[in-house]
Protein backbone atom coordinates (compact mmCIF):
# COMPACT_ATOMS: atom_id res chain seq x y z
CA UNK A 1 0.00 0.00 0.00
CA UNK A 2 3.04 2.57 0.61
CA UNK A 3 4.76 1.92 -2.44
CA UNK A 4 1.36 2.66 -4.74
CA UNK A 5 0.68 5.89 -2.78
CA UNK A 6 4.47 6.81 -3.47
CA UNK A 7 4.19 5.98 -6.83
CA UNK A 8 0.45 7.76 -6.99
CA UNK A 9 2.30 10.61 -5.21
CA UNK A 10 5.54 10.81 -7.26
CA UNK A 11 3.39 10.66 -10.56
CA UNK A 12 1.22 14.44 -9.47
CA UNK A 13 4.76 15.36 -8.78
CA UNK A 14 5.91 14.52 -12.00
CA UNK A 15 2.65 16.08 -13.86
CA UNK A 16 2.92 19.49 -11.98
CA UNK A 17 6.67 19.55 -12.96
CA UNK A 18 5.48 19.46 -16.40
CA UNK A 19 2.65 21.81 -16.11
CA UNK A 20 4.83 24.58 -14.12
CA UNK A 21 7.35 24.35 -17.30
CA UNK A 22 4.95 24.01 -19.72
CA UNK A 23 3.68 27.73 -18.27
CA UNK A 24 7.18 29.76 -18.11
CA UNK A 25 8.77 28.75 -21.00
CA UNK A 26 6.20 29.57 -23.03
CA UNK A 27 5.46 32.66 -21.13
CA UNK A 28 6.37 34.99 -24.81
CA UNK A 29 4.53 33.22 -26.51
CA UNK A 30 1.63 33.48 -24.02
CA UNK A 31 2.58 37.56 -24.34
CA UNK A 32 2.58 37.51 -27.75
CA UNK A 33 -1.08 35.80 -28.50
CA UNK A 34 -3.11 38.40 -25.79
CA UNK A 35 -0.34 41.25 -26.48
CA UNK A 36 0.79 41.63 -22.99
CA UNK A 37 2.63 44.93 -22.77
CA UNK A 38 6.16 44.39 -21.11
CA UNK A 39 4.92 46.64 -18.40
CA UNK A 40 1.77 44.64 -17.88
CA UNK A 41 3.61 41.12 -18.12
CA UNK A 42 4.92 41.93 -14.32
CA UNK A 43 1.45 42.45 -13.01
CA UNK A 44 0.22 38.65 -14.62
CA UNK A 45 3.48 36.81 -13.56
CA UNK A 46 3.78 38.27 -10.06
CA UNK A 47 -0.20 37.49 -9.65
CA UNK A 48 0.51 33.58 -10.11
CA UNK A 49 2.67 32.66 -6.85
CA UNK A 50 0.66 35.71 -4.47
CA UNK A 51 -2.18 33.66 -5.49
CA UNK A 52 -0.68 30.11 -4.98
CA UNK A 53 0.39 31.51 -1.79
CA UNK A 54 -3.36 32.04 -0.93
CA UNK A 55 -4.07 28.49 -2.38
CA UNK A 56 -1.72 26.76 -0.02
CA UNK A 57 -2.49 29.24 2.96
CA UNK A 58 -6.14 27.78 2.20
CA UNK A 59 -5.42 24.46 1.93
CA UNK A 60 -3.69 24.53 5.11
CA UNK A 61 -7.36 25.37 6.62
CA UNK A 62 -9.17 23.01 4.23
CA UNK A 63 -7.39 20.10 5.57
CA UNK A 64 -8.74 20.25 8.55
CA UNK A 65 -12.16 19.24 7.13
CA UNK A 66 -11.34 17.03 3.83
CA UNK A 67 -8.08 14.54 3.70
CA UNK A 68 -5.43 16.42 1.66
CA UNK A 69 -5.81 13.29 -0.88
CA UNK A 70 -9.21 14.77 -1.80
CA UNK A 71 -7.70 18.53 -2.48
CA UNK A 72 -5.19 16.70 -4.57
CA UNK A 73 -7.83 14.96 -6.75
CA UNK A 74 -9.41 18.19 -7.66
CA UNK A 75 -6.49 20.30 -7.60
CA UNK A 76 -4.32 18.91 -9.86
CA UNK A 77 -7.51 18.92 -12.81
CA UNK A 78 -7.57 22.77 -12.30
CA UNK A 79 -4.08 23.12 -12.92
CA UNK A 80 -4.22 21.67 -16.24
CA UNK A 81 -7.25 23.12 -17.25
CA UNK A 82 -6.16 26.21 -16.33
CA UNK A 83 -3.02 25.61 -18.25
CA UNK A 84 -5.08 24.80 -21.51
CA UNK A 85 -7.18 28.11 -20.79
CA UNK A 86 -3.87 29.67 -21.07
CA UNK A 87 -3.37 28.60 -24.35
CA UNK A 88 -6.60 28.47 -25.14
CA UNK A 89 -8.15 31.89 -24.87
CA UNK A 90 -8.91 34.66 -26.82
CA UNK A 91 -9.12 37.46 -24.73
CA UNK A 92 -6.52 38.89 -21.80
CA UNK A 93 -8.90 38.74 -19.23
CA UNK A 94 -9.34 34.80 -20.20
CA UNK A 95 -5.92 35.18 -19.50
CA UNK A 96 -6.00 36.72 -16.06
CA UNK A 97 -8.56 34.10 -15.48
CA UNK A 98 -6.83 31.05 -16.09
CA UNK A 99 -3.66 33.02 -14.27
CA UNK A 100 -5.60 33.06 -11.14
CA UNK A 101 -6.72 29.89 -11.91
CA UNK A 102 -3.51 28.61 -12.26
CA UNK A 103 -2.08 30.19 -9.03
CA UNK A 104 -4.76 28.78 -6.54
CA UNK A 105 -4.57 25.98 -7.73
CA UNK A 106 -1.10 25.39 -7.73
CA UNK A 107 -1.17 26.73 -4.48
CA UNK A 108 -3.22 23.77 -3.30
CA UNK A 109 -1.99 21.17 -4.96
CA UNK A 110 2.03 21.87 -4.05
CA UNK A 111 0.61 22.07 0.09
CA UNK A 112 -1.75 19.04 -0.53
CA UNK A 113 1.32 16.80 -2.64
CA UNK A 114 3.88 17.90 0.64
CA UNK A 115 1.67 17.21 2.91
CA UNK A 116 0.90 13.34 1.70
CA UNK A 117 4.28 13.31 0.83
CA UNK A 118 5.25 14.16 4.48
CA UNK A 119 2.68 11.68 6.00
CA UNK A 120 4.47 9.08 3.52
CA UNK A 121 7.74 10.05 4.54
CA UNK A 122 6.74 9.27 8.22
CA UNK A 123 5.48 5.85 7.38
CA UNK A 124 8.44 4.71 5.53
CA UNK A 125 10.64 5.91 8.30
CA UNK A 126 13.14 7.58 6.15
CA UNK A 127 13.76 10.47 4.30
CA UNK A 128 11.69 10.21 0.91
CA UNK A 129 11.10 13.41 0.14
CA UNK A 130 13.55 14.11 -2.11
CA UNK A 131 12.90 11.54 -4.45
CA UNK A 132 9.28 13.63 -4.99
CA UNK A 133 10.90 16.39 -6.13
CA UNK A 134 13.83 14.92 -8.22
CA UNK A 135 10.90 13.65 -10.17
CA UNK A 136 9.48 17.16 -10.51
CA UNK A 137 12.40 18.18 -11.24
CA UNK A 138 12.37 15.87 -14.33
CA UNK A 139 8.69 16.71 -14.91
CA UNK A 140 10.27 20.56 -15.51
CA UNK A 141 12.78 18.83 -18.21
CA UNK A 142 10.43 16.91 -19.53
CA UNK A 143 7.66 20.23 -19.55
CA UNK A 144 10.44 22.28 -21.25
CA UNK A 145 11.38 19.89 -24.08
CA UNK A 146 7.42 19.58 -24.91
CA UNK A 147 7.73 23.35 -24.73
CA UNK A 148 9.98 23.86 -26.99
CA UNK A 149 8.87 20.85 -29.68
CA UNK A 150 6.19 23.02 -30.02
CA UNK A 151 7.66 26.43 -30.41
CA UNK A 152 10.25 24.92 -32.75
CA UNK A 153 7.75 23.05 -34.69
CA UNK A 154 5.12 26.04 -34.17
CA UNK A 155 1.89 24.41 -32.65
CA UNK A 156 -0.89 25.83 -31.31
CA UNK A 157 -0.21 27.59 -28.00
CA UNK A 158 -2.88 25.40 -26.12
CA UNK A 159 -1.10 22.10 -27.19
CA UNK A 160 2.30 23.38 -25.93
Amino acid sequence: MLRRGRVSLAFSFLVQGVAFALLVTRIPAVQDRYGVSDALLPVFLAAVPILAGVGSVTTERLVKRVPPSRVLRWSQPVVLLALLGVGAGGHMAGLGVALAAFGLAVGALDASMNMLGVSLQRAYGRSIMLSFHAVYSAGGIVGASLAWAGAHWDLALWVS
